[in-house]
């Protein structure tokens, strides 16, 4: 009798799982059917959203993993050739999914719809499993998926922004959060959840972490009087950040050292913080009208931080408590009320606008409406309306969206024609004093600029550039890729000298010829991007290592001095 009943009680918990993962694809469907897949069309602003920059970038790694490239550090389907370094300071973590789906023959059109179906999923899995591990109640983490996955401010970023790389980060956004809420509230020993969620979200989108740093500090504030009595939660901090920075070698140390070498364009942009920074009633007014065309945080959150405001002191829970009424500063600090114009030439304009501070304000008050500390969704019925309101939500915003801008309803061959020079509206990653227009009309020839020489047999595949030449003398030739760090002429024969820019021509590359040879020039991985990316797979197999000993309790880790389990 006892194990016919474990059996179904195993079964039961089995058909839950299969259940909500079919759910789970529904919803991820719907989430985007109306603009990508309806009519067969998809909606997009082709022209000034990121999303020809983002597809240019799968478009890039797909091209790289044809040749073998498996780590591509300058992406050379941008600029038909000439080369963007975006791989440096926008890591490729996220897109690998995408250009397989490229790589078994999908268009791009397909690989998108592809590609965000699995975010979907993905964010609404991850976002349940969160909530689920500190909560243990299944209504409750249900409603915190469809809340924040379907939340206004995701659909902004997915659907009309297009920024694959901060809606990647929402994906690791809940495991961030979690480990913070474990830091500082919960059991401090799980800090490896802040340590893999911040590092993924630094993966992802270069500036997310600045975010998740600035809720780290606010938490801690608001924790000041715990931390005076349980300091050992700031070296569980401290363990964090010190784990997340060596697994997060490989993405800094490089970018560094490009900055070191080159001036980029993003270096001189000027901050965007007073401009971007919008009035407190429109922010109001279009998460009332619940608008994806606009960044606000939509007609559920608004009302959740409407209530925050009025009932506060009646939220039990301090974790939640404090979420929640941090939400509310953040809301606040995202408008123009917040003064601005004095952090325009601190580290915190890298932020760009105020409204990213919607990503920290959706998951925090997701937080509150799904712990429901006020009791208003107790029934299981409630919440079951709650999830249907949010998903209607969503399709009505979409539909707005789509109608009220239906001229940028394309077909899916006309989304499949790539753009290869459109680089991004700032252009951040181009050397200064590069003009993007010339480039474009510049023939993909290798060109004399002074001397005399006779070249020929010119070949490019990927980063490799190759010529022949003959009676040269002091021949300066331009080649058609922007000279960045790591490009190198050591594998040419004859006289060549070492590769370097032309600042009068665009910052090409460039290498000056005597007599007869083979110039061969390529892109070489640098000592400072071999030796940290095998640091961060270095620290990344130590703790795996550490986390599968203790798994196994092969190691009495309490017995270790300086890790015994002494109360805090």
């Amino acid at each position: 009798m006892p194990i016919a009943f474990l059996k179904k009680k195993n079964s039961k918990k089995f058909m839950i799982i299969v259940l909500t993962i079919i759910l789970f694809l529904v919803v991820s469907f719907l989430a985007i059917y109306q603009t990508q897949v309806y009519q067969g069309k998809i909606w997009s602003y082709l022209g000034t959203s990121d999303d020809r920059f983002h597809m240019m970038r799968i478009e890039g790694l797909y091209h790289s993993l044809q040749r073998h490239q498996f780590f591509p550090i300058i992406n050379m389907s941008f600029m038909n050739g000439f080369g963007y370094i975006v791989n440096i300071f926008y890591s490729d973590f996220l897109l690998y999914p995408a250009a397989f789906l490229r790589l078994i023959g999908f268009t791009s059109a397909q690989t998108l719809m592809g590609y965000y179906l699995l975010i979907n999923f993905l964010t609404l899995g991850v976002s349940f499993l969160c909530f689920y591990k500190v909560s243990r109640r299944y209504m409750n983490s249900l409603v915190f998926s469809f809340i924040y996955t379907l939340s206004a401010y995701r659909l902004h970023d997915m659907l009309f922004r297009r920024d694959i790389g901060e809606v990647g980060a929402l994906i690791f956004l809940p495991i961030a959060v979690l480990g913070i809420y474990e830091i500082f509230y919960g059991n401090r020993k799980h800090w490896l959840y802040l340590t893999f969620g911040m590092t993924a979200i630094i993966y992802s989108h270069a500036i997310a972490p600045i975010l998740v740093a600035i809720l780290i500090v606010m938490v801690a504030l608001f924790q000041i009087k715990e931390l005076k009595v349980h300091p050992k939660r700031l070296l569980s901090l401290l363990w964090a950040a010190i784990s997340s920075g060596f697994l997060s070698i490989a993405y800094f140390l490089p970018m560094i050292e490009q900055l070191h070498h080159t001036k980029f364009v993003l270096t001189e942009t000027q901050s965007m913080l007073p401009k971007g920074a919008s009035d407190l009633s429109d922010i109001v007014s279009w998460s009332l009208n619940n608008t994806i065309g606009q960044p606000n945080i939509g007609l559920i959150l608004i009302l959740a931080a409407i209530i925050v405001l009025v009932t506060f002191t009646k939220v039990k829970n301090t974790a939640v408590r404090h979420f929640s009424i941090i939400a509310v500063i953040l809301l606040i600090c995202s408008s123009k009320v917040f003064p601005w114009v004095l952090f325009n030439k601190t580290p915190l304009k890298m932020m760009q606008y105020p409204w990213r501070f919607d990503m920290i304000i959706t998951i925090l008050l997701a937080i509150f409406v799904a712990s429901d500390p006020l009791n208003i969704f107790s029934g299981k019925v409630s919440k079951f309306i709650l999830i249907g309101f949010a998903l209607l939500l969503t399709i009505s915003a979409e539909y707005r969206l789509v109608n009220e801008s239906s001229l940028q309803l394309v077909t899916q061959a006309a989304y499949n024609e790539p753009y290869p020079f459109n680089i991004g509206a700032g252009q951040e990653y181009l050397p200064q004093g590069t003009n993007l227009s010339t480039l474009e009309r510049t023939s993909h020839k290798a060109k004399i600029s002074s001397g005399k020489a006779k070249i020929s047999n010119f070949k490019q595949y990927g980063t490799r550039l190759s010529f022949d030449f003959k009676n040269a003398r002091n021949a300066k030739v331009d080649l058609p890729i922007i000279g960045y760090y790591g490009f190198q002429s050591t594998q040419s024969t004859g006289k060549v000298s070492k590769l370097h820019v032309d600042k009068k021509n665009n910052n090409l590359a460039q290498v000056t010829i005597n007599g007869k040879g083979k110039v061969t020039v390529d892109y070489f991985e640098t000592m400072t991007q071999k030796v940290s990316r095998r640091i961060s797979f270095l620290a990344l197999l130590i703790i795996v290592a550490a986390l599968f000993i203790k798994k196994l309790n092969l190691v009495d880790f309490e017995k270790i001095e300086g890790l015994r389990n002494n109360k805090d």
